[in-house]
């Protein structure tokens, strides 16, 4: 039944008007490639993509597997290492751990060999930490989005609508043109990277751009006010903001989901049993 359902889904996408380079016209339904005693979770592609890293339940710890799940091993236990997480090169994971101070909390960087497990201290442990030290801000919009994101719709003209809600989850397309992120309560939005062009997507989060920067992978997710009850992993077109379901009729809740560089793949943590998925895509 499953494979009927998705054989529809592929026949609607080739009659949608919005299919470009960069859309699907058919997936594979998901299957898991990483599973360890404690949930898996924000999973990051290698620049290669023979390699994949996730971190543990809360961020905690670093995992790293081929890109099919086999070899996985852990090689950070650190608290907070698997947060925003960046590859700078295919055999080096540039990580921010923090640990607790006088009840403060103190975030440091430090890089991780995947091979050899080897962790070097980049910046020594600061209070008032700023992220955009370890990620590729691209402009000046987004340097306050990753460093300010409870100011950031202050701070950003374009934004000024939405003065008071915070700014999570940015995230800059591969040509370096625009910016994907959310509004807290307002849902996905995507503008240029000087803050002009501003569309709402819709109820997305968690986006992970296409590579050629004309679609996001985003989730919708619904909840009950306690856990998530469902979730569903959408390509959506940041042009006119068209949406296709690629995860229709399964049982998996996706959360954080990454993009591989060459568009083939998509890796997403499932909520309901705290393993790292991937489905395959065709052009």
């Amino acid at each position: 039944m499953k494979s009927k359902m998705y054989l529809a889904a592929a026949a609607a996408l080739l009659c949608c008007g919005t299919m470009q380079a960069q859309q699907p016209r058919s997936f594979s339904e998901p299957r898991v490639i990483a599973k360890a005693e404690i949930g898996l979770m924000a999973p990051v592609w290698s620049p290669d993509g023979s390699q994949i890293a996730m971190a543990g339940d809360n961020y905690a710890g670093i995992f790293v597997a081929n890109a099919d799940g086999s070899q996985l091993k852990m090689i950070s236990d650190a608290n907070g290492a698997g947060y925003q997480m960046k590859w700078t090169g295919n055999s080096e994971i540039l990580s921010t751990p923090w640990t607790m101070h006088e009840n403060r909390r103190m975030t440091r960087i430090e890089t991780v060999n995947v091979k050899t497990g080897k962790i070097s201290q980049v910046a020594a442990a600061e209070r008032n930490f700023k992220r955009s030290r370890t990620i590729s801000a691209g402009s000046d919009m987004m340097k306050i989005m990753v460093d300010d994101p409870i100011n950031a719709t202050k701070l950003i003209p374009s934004l000024n609508a939405f003065e008071g809600k915070m700014v999570i989850n940015p995230t800059l397309s591969p040509d370096g043109t625009k910016i994907a992120f959310q509004i807290v309560g307002k849902g996905l939005m995507v503008c240029n990277i000087d803050g002009s062009g501003l569309k709402s997507l819709g109820k997305y989060s968690h986006a992970s751009w296409m590579p050629k920067s004309s679609h996001v992978m985003a989730a919708r997710i619904l909840d009950n006010g306690d856990v998530f009850t469902k979730s569903d992993i959408y390509c959506i077109d940041v042009t006119n903001g068209n949406a296709v379901n690629i995860t229709p009729q399964t049982d998996v809740i996706p959360v954080t989901l990454a993009v591989s560089p060459d568009g083939s793949k998509i890796a997403f943590d499932n909520d309901t049993d705290g393993a790292i998925y991937v489905i395959d895509l065709n052009y």
